[in-house]
């Protein structure tokens, strides 16, 4: 079953991607004053072995071209810009070029030798393109090497690997990380298999928790930890206090992450926040609930203006997968359904405002129903979790000519049908 789901930020979309190991030994462990460092290796998928879910990273794109660019490859297409940073060193930022014409496969160079030259690492071609449902060229592996030190000055360096993948109808390059540091920790005495992992894809480990900042407003830094040795990994977040097998303790971490020192603290630990089991959906013959939303083509759109009609409800946001697959299958059902007093409603949920007005002109061609923009947006008063009880998406509820809920379908999957026997049931004829 396809669907994301809406939590904290904290909930990561799981892959399974291809995997594997490039890893080096660095120094050996020390001890000092009940703090233990540990000298930790690179693995180069390590993120991705763990089968870890990750943070998906927008880089912005821009029309203007980087200073550091001084050659070029002929473009197609009037290129878009951006800059990929990788470590704080001062030659962690990494310029690329997206060129995405309308008659031809998209090219991305990337000047990963950082010499201002596009045209000589590689072809600029995607490694993979897929077409079904809704465009998607990646995702691609590419390793850069990250610099560590100060703005003015490189103190070390290290291959850092991300994934990339790019949505035509979307204004950003997506990355995130795969790699990860790897190693042995000492508790108690005891050594441990441990995996560190950051989750802002720029390769920098030494990350905290400012008092004014919450756990959940930025995304943590995993530190793995097999504590019984018998495979299962406790997940910490090494930015703040943690407890491990009880005990509380504090994180110390190089900025490329290769030293780990573990210090017993007497600071109050953050308790994480338990995951709330998912609301059970709307159950039928309930009473649809009212809402009001910004109606594609001007004005608001509310249930009431579809009295008299059977309501494909429709919840959905750009950024999600699932829901720009599950759409032609929606717009190809309501094709079979005109004359039939039948409405389709799709409703953008959980995302923000500009990249719905982006989609939509990108995409209206495809689809004959009627859109519509939450304008709660991304927090917590949004339509679909509210009043709705949706806690992943694609959600859709099929609301029948009383306006009391008929059914509901969570996710999608090509085959599904759960649409048409829900319609059917109603007396809809398809």
């Amino acid at each position: 079953m396809n669907v994301f789901t809406f939590s904290s930020q904290w909930s990561g979309q799981a892959r399974t991607l291809r995997s594997a190991a490039l890893c080096f030994f660095l120094s050996a462990v020390v001890s000092s004053a009940g703090a233990q460092t540990s000298a930790l290796t690179l693995d180069q998928k390590g993120a991705i072995k763990a089968r870890l879910g990750y943070f998906p990273v927008q880089l912005k794109l821009s029309d203007v071209k980087p200073s550091q660019i001084t050659k070029e490859p002929s473009y197609r297409a009037k290129p878009k810009y951006g800059i990929i940073h990788v470590g704080n060193g001062p030659k962690s930022d990494f310029v690329f070029a997206l060129d995405e014409p309308a008659d031809a496969d998209f090219k991305i160079y990337i000047d990963k030798n950082r010499n201002g030259d596009l045209t000589d690492d590689g072809d600029g071609a995607w490694n993979t393109k897929r077409t079904k449902g809704r465009v998607m060229y990646g995702v691609m592996d590419v390793t850069l090497r990250a610099s560590y030190g100060t703005a003015t000055h490189e103190t070390g360096s290290s291959d850092y690997s991300l994934g990339m993948y790019r949505f035509p109808d979307l204004p950003s390059l997506i990355t995130y990380r795969e790699t990860s540091r790897n190693g042995r920790i000492t508790l108690d005495g005891k050594g441990h298999r441990a995996i560190l992992v950051e989750n802002d894809a720029d390769g920098i480990y030494s990350k905290t928790t400012l008092p004014s900042v919450k756990v959940a407003d930025a995304r943590p830094l995993w530190l793995l930890v097999d504590l019984n040795d018998d495979g299962k990994l406790v997940q910490v977040d090494a930015r703040g206090p943690f407890k491990l097998a009880g005990k509380a303790y504090e994180a110390r971490v190089s900025a490329d992450g290769f030293n780990l020192t573990l210090t017993p603290t007497t600071k109050a630990v953050a308790e994480a926040p338990k995951p709330a089991a998912a609301p059970a959906l709307l159950k039928a013959g309930i009473p649809a609930p009212s809402f009001v939303a910004e109606k594609w083509g001007g004005g608001n759109l509310s249930l009431a203006d579809y009295k008299g009609k059977v309501v494909i409800l429709d919840f959905w946001a750009t950024w999600c997968g699932p829901c720009q697959k599950s759409m032609p299958h929606v717009e190809k059902v309501y094709k079979q359904l005109q004359g039939q007093d039948v409405a389709v409603v799709g409703v953008c949920v959980w995302d923000d405002r500009d990249a719905y007005k982006e989609w939509v002109p990108k995409n209206q061609s495809k689809y004959s129903f009627q859109f519509a923009f939450d304008p709660a947006g991304r927090a917590a008063t949004n339509i679909a979790a509210k009043l709705f009880n949706v806690s992943g998406i694609p959600t859709t509820y099929i609301i029948d000519k009383n306006g009391n809920i008929a059914d509901s379908i969570v996710g999608y999957d090509d085959g599904d049908t759960r649409l048409e026997e829900a319609l059917k049931k109603l007396g809809i004829k398809l």
